[in-house]
């Protein structure tokens, strides 16, 4: 099955050089962990769980633009966070922060 790309930056809104672009995951209520973006070279981009490095997220850069995959971003990345999201799931939001 091909993957669906959900389009959360632009590449020059990522830090080249140490610096983090957080991606919100979740519904305001849910206080979920966000997806921290680190730009290791001139396009090339890195995505984890901003509290959990372990957890990595499918990324791609096509046309100076940043997309993460949407099934692996809608997904709880714990049992806890499952239950937290319920029924409603995990929804995803638009809205990308630089640190």
């Amino acid at each position: 099955m091909d993957r669906q790309w959900k389009l959360v930056c632009k590449l020059k809104d990522v830090p080249l050089g140490g610096g983090v672009r957080l991606v919100p995951r979740g519904l305001a209520w849910q206080e979920l962990p966000g997806v921290a973006l680190f730009r290791t070279g001139e396009e090339s981009v890195h995505a984890v769980l901003d509290c959990d490095s372990a957890r990595r997220y499918s990324v791609k850069v096509e046309g100076m633009k940043v997309y993460l995959d949407l099934e692996e971003l809608s997904a709880p990345a714990s049992p806890a966070e499952a239950a937290l999201a319920g029924r409603s799931g995990v929804a995803t939001s638009m809205v990308a922060y630089s640190y």
